[in-house]
């Protein structure tokens, strides 16, 4: 009689379990953070450990090791960033992956007043950006083509070549790509690509990208919008700005005061470089200070952006006009409103504008810009 063929028995998953000091759980804490971010992935604490694990033996990703160790000192691994962007340095693979979390952050970031967060100049560049990326894959497979389009959508004529025999066109990303940057450059739709962030968090962590020399090269002319978005979300998560304690700039800057009629500012720079603002209002015998940095930003565009029944509902101030035509604010921890006549209004904000065209005070927020990001 002939032998039986033998069945192949299949490989057996194997289970281990080893302790770990309280060090490590966090190191995999971070990493399951920075591995499973933006992608809608659930890992838990042990699938994290075998996704590094596999990533050791096969000699990959590895970087993704060094950007959660970057996470643990966020504000310091930030501003090691921007110092070699100042240097014309490279940034390596693991900061560029740190970049693209706080990124992601500041564009998903909840913002109680209705408008987006996020510019549309910066949601421009990140759409431009992530092309840019793109572009340098070393085939012309579609990669994560699907995920980004599931963050972004498909728009008009462009949906039509998004599927060709079941294969997703490698031209659909960058034709939609293009059609939402001519949307935002040159209408004044409210739609916009929220998860475009998103998508760039992805593609710096996970698309084929073996040259960081070319990557540096393709995402330097969008550098500067892309720290400060990520600047922002480092304050978002950490509601510190992002400077070493020992950083010391504009320690002697002087910014002499401006007047308009009735209205007066003065500014105050401290050794940190911080900014603050007194609105003296001479009629109504006060005077209003406003810093820091962001409720400052936040307070020039209530002042430009708010016209009659519009109402202003801002991370710290709400502002509104009465049925008299009065302008009316009040910052949200606290109970005291201030109002104007249009009249007024006009005067502060051409206050503001004149303040605001002061070499030495664009400076200034140019700087801040940086530390607190795109607000």
């Amino acid at each position: 009689m002939g032998r039986k063929p033998q069945l192949e028995s299949k490989p057996q998953q194997q289970t281990l379990s080893i302790r770990i000091s309280d060090g490590l759980r966090e190191f995999l804490e971070r990493s399951k953070q920075l591995i499973a971010n933006g992608r809608g992935e659930l890992l838990s604490t042990s699938d994290v450990a075998k996704i590094l694990l596999e990533s050791a033996k096969e000699d990959r990703n590895d970087f993704r090791l060094e950007a959660a160790e970057l996470q643990r000192n966020s504000t310091d691994s930030l501003w090691a960033i921007r110092r070699k962007w100042e240097q014309h340095l490279d940034v390596s693979r693991p900061e560029w992956i740190l970049l693209g979390q706080y990124i992601q952050i500041a564009c998903e970031q909840v913002m109680e007043n209705s408008e987006s967060p996020t510019s549309k100049e910066s949601l421009v560049a990140l759409l431009e950006a992530l092309l840019a990326i793109r572009s340098l894959r070393p085939g012309r497979g579609v990669g994560l083509d699907r995920y980004y389009l599931g963050n972004i959508g498909t728009m008009g004529e462009a949906a039509e070549m998004a599927w060709n025999d079941r294969q997703l066109d490698p031209e659909i990303v960058p034709a939609v790509s293009r059609r939402w940057v001519e949307q935002l450059r040159n209408t004044s739709l409210p739609q916009r690509p929220s998860f475009a962030g998103r998508n760039l968090a992805v593609a710096l962590r996970d698309e084929d990208l073996p040259d960081i020399v070319a990557l540096n090269q393709a995402l330097r002319p969008y550098l500067p919008t892309l720290f400060r978005l990520a600047a922002r979300g480092h304050w978002a998560r950490e509601k510190r700005p992002l400077r070493p304690l020992q950083e010391r700039r504009f320690e002697h800057t002087v910014i002499p005061p401006i007047v308009e009629k009735e209205f007066r500012l003065d500014f105050a720079v401290g050794t940190q470089g911080d900014l603050s603002i007194l609105l003296g209002m001479e009629q109504k015998d006060a005077m209003y200070p406003i810093a820091p940095y962001t409720e400052i930003k936040e307070f020039l565009v209530m002042l430009e952006t708010m016209v009659p029944r519009l109402t202003w509902n801002g991370v710290h101030f709400l502002g509104y006009t009465t049925p008299s035509g009065k302008y009316c604010f009040r910052r949200r921890a606290e109970g005291v409103v201030f109002g104007f006549s249009p009249e007024e209004w006009e005067e502060i904000r051409s206050l503001f504008r004149k303040a605001l065209a002061a070499p030495n005070l664009q400076a200034l927020l140019t700087e801040l810009s940086l530390v607190y990001g795109e607000l």
